[in-house]
């Protein structure tokens, strides 16, 4: 009776088996989103793709969602703010490109540099389409999440405060 028991403990206490592969929807974002400045936004197949929550370690956070296909920013700052050490990241220019979906808190900047609004995830308005060519200056986001086949940079350094 002893070898039958010592043969069924190991599957009798076993965690239950998780499926592999990626987790459905974005990844995790941090608890208190950065911030992103750039000079110049310039999209290409720019979509407002709605509005959805987001994991953080403080729970769920409501965010806009912007697709494109590619997106060439200039002059482009991401500072951390979460009441800590700043850190940061800087370059003179950023290409994203791919499958490039953008998850925002808050998002402001000026459409051909004339007519300047800002959209937010607590409620309308919300992001026009936007025609490949048009373009975005002074340009301010909650960044809480970017994901994207392809980043490319000019001049990427890191900062510390």
């Amino acid at each position: 009776m002893l070898p039958l028991l010592l043969a069924a403990a190991p599957t009798a206490w076993a965690p239950p088996a998780r499926a592999a592969g990626p987790a459905s929807g974005p990844p995790a974002a941090p608890r208190t989103p950065p911030t992103v400045t750039t000079s110049l936004f310039a999209p290409q197949g720019f979509a407002f793709a709605g509005v959805t929550e987001v994991a953080t370690a403080d729970g769920p956070l409501r965010v806009l969602v912007l697709k494109v296909r590619a997106a060439s920013l200039e002059d482009y700052r991401l500072r951390t703010r979460d009441g800590r050490e700043e850190y940061g990241l800087a370059a003179r220019s950023l290409e994203l490109r791919g499958d490039v979906t953008l998850y925002l808190t808050k998002f402001s900047g000026c459409i051909d540099g004339l007519l300047c609004l800002t959209f937010g995830s607590d409620g309308l308005p919300a992001p026009p389409v936007i025609p490949p060519f048009v373009f975005m200056t002074r340009v301010s986001a909650e960044q809480d999440l970017v994901t994207s086949d392809v980043i490319v940079t000019d001049g990427l350094r890191l900062e510390a405060s």
